[in-house]
């Protein structure tokens, strides 16, 4: 359990160092605020149709080749999307799929294939470069909703 704790309490670090303690405070709240359902629920919809719509820009490719390619690019937008959606809304697979059109087991090979990529991180240094940057965009997002 402790591994999990320290897990979060890095990532939290890294995240308040990348964005400032007051940009991270303020997208917590949001995040975490007394909404109503509904309106959370229409902010992670946003936030989904946000990701879609700035993966096409900053991987390069038109929706056509996003939705069917195969294309390396194309495999990468989707899974950077799922990945980010995943960690910034914390559904599960199951949601993730019925949101993105999706089964459940492509969802969770879609956030795998991610996480491998980012770890190996030099090696895939194009696709870190994209993911850091739609992640930027996404948190200016949450911010402005």
């Amino acid at each position: 359990m402790s591994s999990i704790a320290e897990e979060f309490n890095e990532r939290l670090e890294a995240f308040v160092e990348k964005y400032g303690l007051s940009h991270a405070s303020d997208l917590l709240e949001r995040l975490t605020g007394n909404g109503s359902r509904q309106s959370s629920l229409k902010r992670n919809q946003l936030m989904g149709n946000f990701l879609q719509l700035e993966a096409l820009e900053t991987f390069e490719i038109t929706n056509e080749q996003y939705k069917e390619n195969k294309a390396k690019m194309a495999r990468e937008a989707r899974w950077a999307v799922i990945h980010l959606y995943r960690n910034f809304t914390q559904f599960s697979f199951n949601k993730i799929g019925q949101v993105m059109g999706i089964t459940h087991r492509a969802a969770r090979y879609a956030h795998e294939k991610c996480e491998a990529l980012i770890e190996v991180g030099k090696f895939e240094q194009a696709f870190n470069n994209r993911y850091d940057e739609l992640e930027e965009k996404l948190v200016a997002f949450i911010a402005k909703i």
